[in-house]
């Protein structure tokens, strides 16, 4: 009797334990605001308790799924290529052994899908229609990895929040309030480092040398400079939008280290974002050509000033070849009192 009892409740706890690790799942739709299904966004779950995060992106039929998830609560986010449609943060609590179901319906920006205004559509065609042979990553005399090329630049799928200080999360949540209406770029300022791009969609062309990296973009001021000749920040700079940069090669990645910042520009991915700097801003961005296509370009943003620890966001850069750039000229930077006279 004492045996059968003893299994009865061994039995029971391992039924008790089984039912706790049992995983839940998370699937949905996702859709435009005209309810045709989008492909390729990406999805992010983060759980609460333990910061796990499970990542995925919709099906051509706008469908995705995430399985093997602990019970708990979870916070879901989906952030679209700049710039046609409204970042997603939702909370969901997932069961074990169920399967939740969110679907999303995206909404627009400001610039919602104008055509034009939608540099994630357009890179995406030119992306496909890119010829890029299959070849081994070009080099140059020295034996480093050549860049050169023009590039079509995606922003990081899965953006990083900057811990920021009380006085910036505070600015950053008046300019998201007010549909950042005083963005450099609405008074054909330059956009955000490392290389701005106000013209669709986000196009740069890299030209390299043995001791220069010239990197040309479709904004202003239109390049930046990367002295790889083994200079050092000047110490004495005046503050720039794009900063004073310098180059070297740890392997076949190339560091680029960038000082001298003004405090006027906004962070926030390469279609700009909300988020404010103080000069000491401090950049570091790591090129790796990981094939002959393809760069994977990871950045660095350190500022005491503004935020509390660095943060990070990952760039794609996809080969064009038979693509390039074009002149970029802005003119809504009349004064107000003159505009219409």
């Amino acid at each position: 009797m004492l045996r059968l009892l003893l299994a009865t409740c061994l039995l029971a706890f391992l039924a008790s334990v089984y039912a706790q690790n049992e995983k839940g799942s998370l699937s949905g739709t996702i859709s435009d605001t005209n309810g045709a299904k989008v492909d390729e966004a990406p999805i992010q779950v983060k759980n609460k308790a333990t910061g796990a995060l499970a990542r995925t992106i919709s099906k051509p039929d706008g469908r995705y799924t995430l399985a093997g998830l602990a019970p708990g609560a979870y916070e879901f986010s989906l952030v679209m290529p700049c710039c046609a449609y409204q970042s997603v943060r939702r909370e969901v609590r997932l069961e074990a052994g169920k399967t939740a179901r969110l679907d999303i319906q995206l909404a627009e920006t400001v610039n919602g899908a104008t055509l034009g205004d939608d540099p994630g559509r357009l890179t995406k065609v030119m992306r496909k229609r890119a010829k890029v042979p299959s070849r081994p990553v070009p080099r140059g005399a020295d034996g480093k990895p050549d860049l050169s090329g023009v590039w079509l630049e995606t922003d990081d799928p899965y953006p990083q929040a900057p811990e920021a200080l009380a006085w910036a999360a505070a600015l950053i949540k008046e300019r998201q309030e007010n549909n950042q209406k005083d963005a450099p770029h609405n008074r054909c300022l330059p956009g955000p480092p490392p290389a701005p791009g106000s013209a669709s969609p986000f196009i740069e062309k890299l030209v390299q040398t043995g001791s220069l990296l010239v990197i040309l973009f479709e904004d202003n001021p239109g390049f930046r400079q990367v002295f790889m000749d083994g200079r050092g920040h000047p110490s004495i700079w005046d503050p720039t939008w794009m900063g004073h940069s310098i180059g070297k090669w740890e392997g076949d990645v190339l560091v680029v280290d960038t000082v001298g910042f003004n405090d006027r520009s906004w962070l926030g991915g390469l279609g700009g974002g909300p988020i404010p700097h103080t000069e000491m801003l401090h950049m570091t961005e790591r090129y790796r050509r990981v094939d002959f296509g393809h760069i994977d370009l990871a950045v660095t943003f350190e500022d005491p000033g503004t935020f509390v620890k660095p943060f990070r966001m990952n760039v794609r850069l996809d080969l064009a070849p038979q693509e390039e750039l074009l002149e970029y000229v802005c003119e809504n930077n009349k004064p107000e009192h003159l505009v219409g006279k």
